[in-house]
């Protein structure tokens, strides 16, 4: 249901956000980029697990803001063909629902 997915992504780090540590400069502009978001032939991505290297910070003509190359690792939710949840809904608003999962189980 859960996968640690590694990715490798190209990311321009704007100027502002250079007065912050790097690290955690790259992940808030990971998260925005793909927190939330459903990523082709993998799923929905939950959080940002961690950042594994940071390469680069060139600084190309005509941009003006540094570009690093990122490997990193996301959580993803990716249900299996045939997998049920059981879960109780806690909260459901005008955002969606919010619900406490109870158990999963898999059908062959």
């Amino acid at each position: 249901m859960f996968n640690l997915t590694k990715l490798e992504h190209t990311l321009r780090l704007e100027p502002h956000l250079l007065t912050l540590p790097l690290n955690e400069a790259i992940k808030g502009e990971l998260e925005r980029l793909f927190v939330d978001k459903i990523i082709a032939k993998l799923g929905l991505c939950i959080s940002v697990y961690d950042i594994e290297s940071i390469d680069g910070g060139f600084i190309f003509p005509n941009e003006g803001a540094p570009t690093y190359t990122v490997k990193f690792r996301l959580i993803i939710f990716r249900p299996f063909v045939g997998e049920i949840i059981s879960a109780r809904l806690k909260e459901s608003n005008a955002d969606g629902l919010r619900c406490k999962f109870v158990y999963v189980s898999h059908c062959d």
